[in-house]
């Protein structure tokens, strides 16, 4: 523990204290630590929580260890504290994995303020992700998108629904069908936690769900469409999610509400561009800590 850190106290953040850790961390890393996909730490000074991190084993490697989420209060930051918490949790870690952990890595946008300095300083590698871009804007741009001036219709054969109310066995067969597209980003409980009002599924007459188009809260006056699918290239179904659930944004929604739109392929980039004009595209770093020197 550093000296110069007075009265700093350190508590992890599990299923039942990750509500309470909020304002500290990512609605995603919440989600994931109470459904018990991740851990949390808390740094706590002079009573009062001034960081936190949310971190998990990679599933393709459970040697590496991924951040999630690693913020400090702006109040309290340039002090150590982030950089105190992290080494703290690295060294938790080590010692619960007897030192087989091999690395760590954090994905983060480059409009981070300070983190970039503090990874640095913790002697990771910083290299631009060039797999992956967030595309940006309020929720007032969409009021002149092309994506909502579109005339909407459903693909013949298919039925329109949203997440809200959908059954167990709605949510069950389309994260099956996202497994079997090799799209497995949510499962039925963080599915459950959607903005079910903003997110919708199409499915065909047998009701296989065929593509989807759904919203989580990220808190502060943000969301993010955290999964968007579509089975068999059908683009008129992708149109019809993403406008359906687009809308319902518009009507939930305060016009100064920021939307992010996380994109991994130029077709999807090309695509988000083509429909919301209005989007800004903010790039992402990756920075890399190697174990094994």
């Amino acid at each position: 523990m550093r000296q110069d850190l007075p009265e700093v106290e350190l508590y992890g953040i599990g299923p039942d204290e990750a509500d309470h850790a909020a304002p500290l961390l990512t609605g995603e890393a919440v989600t994931y630590i109470k459904n018990q996909e991740a851990f949390g730490m808390a740094l706590v000074e002079e009573g009062e929580a001034r960081a936190a991190v949310c971190a998990a084993f990679s599933p393709e490697d459970d040697a590496i260890l991924e951040i999630i989420s690693l913020y400090v209060a702006p109040a309290y930051r340039r002090r150590g504290l982030g950089g105190t918490l992290l080494m703290e949790l690295l060294e938790e870690v080590l010692a619960e994995t007897e030192g087989g952990l091999r690395g760590v890595t954090v994905a983060f946008g480059q409009e981070t303020d300070g983190l970039e300095e503090l990874l640095k300083r913790a002697g990771f590698a910083i290299e631009a992700d060039e797999r992956m871009r967030t595309f940006c804007l309020m929720v007032s741009d969409l009021a002149e998108s092309p994506l909502l001036k579109r005339k909407k219709s459903v693909p013949e054969g298919f039925i329109l629904r949203s997440l809200k109310g959908a059954s167990d066995t709605v949510l069950r067969e389309l994260s099956e069908e996202l497994r079997r597209n090799r799209v497995n980003d949510l499962e039925p409980e963080e599915m459950d936690q959607a903005l079910a009002d903003c997110s919708y599924v199409l499915m065909n007459e047998k009701l296989e769900p065929k593509a989807c188009a759904i919203f989580h809260n990220l808190g502060k006056q943000k969301i993010y469409l955290s999964q968007f699918f579509t089975a068999d290239g059908n683009s008129a179904a992708g149109l019809t999610v993403l406008q359906s659930a687009a809308k319902a944004v518009w009507d939930h929604f305060a016009g100064e509400t920021e939307i992010q739109i996380p994109v991994l392929t130029e077709s999807s980039a090309g695509l988000v561009k083509r429909l919301i004009p209005a989007c800004q595209s903010k790039g992402y770093m990756r920075a890399v800590l190697d174990l094994t020197k």
